[in-house]
């Protein structure tokens, strides 16, 4: 009979793992010595194999635990040795490199400071928005090929109408929504990033930042959405900055322009001041009737407004000099560590 006190003595004397391998194979293991006593129990009568097979079941018990106690402890001291071997003195003056905003968060956090200096409110809106938000609010019919696949990124998860979200197109996709959240007047602006499933290239990309903005009050006319644009791109490009309205078209404004816009600068092979080329920078116009009722405001009541659309990416790119906008997304530290 196998007598516990000697065994947990022996258990006790272990100081390696080899020696606790060859303890469990000899008490736990396949050809421990408990079962040999457990198979001598069947010819015992039924009373003394009962007390018997208790007392067995008892040692197999405590020895288990006593084994399963000691493997832990060297464990821990083999982990211990292990770190004392890979220690790292953290109070080494170990050099950190700053980091700082990409140059599209620069001008982004820019414009809107120059906008809150305006009085207008800043949202962000959702990226996921439905088709009513992304076309229909803003006065896009649903034949309208921007509707396609070939522009617009279709989700799997229906909307309460059943219909698929989208990835927004445009950030006017917020439009509806704000207005009815705020009313009106109403000084909005909404940066953050749009979605088209297009041709990468220079000037585009699948994902771009975009900027809109948008006033709503009594008798608004178009010299007042001159007068505002001048003055943001004066406050952003940190240059006097003359612009240009063409007439364009799109279905939530009327009328609708084309801003472009040049300004002075020195040229570096000359010496002399110049004024650069005209750029095509941003779009806006006076917001359609349409898209003011389906928001509840009545157009008839002398409410109006503008509404404008900035490509953050475009913005950054004339203000640095950047011939390709994918450098702003394209993770090359390099590139952004060029202009820190």
């Amino acid at each position: 009979m196998i007598e516990l006190k000697h065994a947990l003595w022996e258990l006790e004397k272990v100081s390696d793992i080899a020696q606790l391998d060859n303890f469990f194979q000899i008490y736990l293991g396949k050809k421990w010595l408990l079962n040999e006593e457990f198979k001598l129990l069947v010819s015992l009568d039924p009373e003394e194999k009962k007390d018997k097979g208790a007392l067995l079941s008892d040692i197999k018990t405590q020895l288990t635990s006593a084994y399963e106690q000691k493997q832990q402890q060297f464990v821990v001291k083999q982990i211990n040795e292990q770190l004392e071997k890979d220690l790292v003195d953290i109070s080494l003056d170990v050099p950190v490199e700053g980091g700082s905003y990409s140059l599209l968060a620069e001008v982004r956090r820019d414009v809107e400071e120059i906008f809150k200096s305006l009085w207008f409110v800043i949202e962000y809106g959702t990226e996921m928005v439905t088709k009513f938000e992304n076309f229909e609010s803003v006065n896009i019919p649903l034949s309208h090929p921007a509707t396609e696949m070939h522009d617009t990124i279709y989700l799997n998860e229906k909307d309460s109408r059943w219909e698929n979200f989208v990835l927004r197109t445009h950030t006017s996709s917020m439009q509806n929504f704000l207005i009815r959240k705020y009313g009106v007047p109403l000084k909005m602006l909404v940066p953050g990033r749009t979605y088209r499933f297009e041709n990468m290239d220079a000037t585009h990309d699948v994902m771009f930042y975009q900027v809109e903005g948008m006033y709503i009050a009594k008798n608004i006319s178009i010299a007042h959405f001159k007068d505002i644009i001048d003055k943001v791109l004066d406050a952003v490009l940190k240059k006097k900055v003359e612009t240009r309205m063409r007439p364009w078209y799109f279905p939530f404004v009327e009328p609708w322009f084309e801003i472009d816009a040049r300004y002075e600068y020195l040229n570096p092979k000359t010496g002399k001041k110049e004024m650069s080329k005209w750029l095509e920078i941003l779009p806006g116009g006076m917001i359609h009737p349409e898209v003011l009722r389906l928001a509840g405001v009545n157009p008839d009541e002398w409410w109006s407004g503008f509404a404008f659309g900035l490509g953050m990416s475009r913005l950054a790119a004339i203000k640095y000099g950047i011939k390709d906008i994918r450098y702003f997304t394209n993770g090359d530290l390099r590139f952004a560590k060029s202009f820190t």
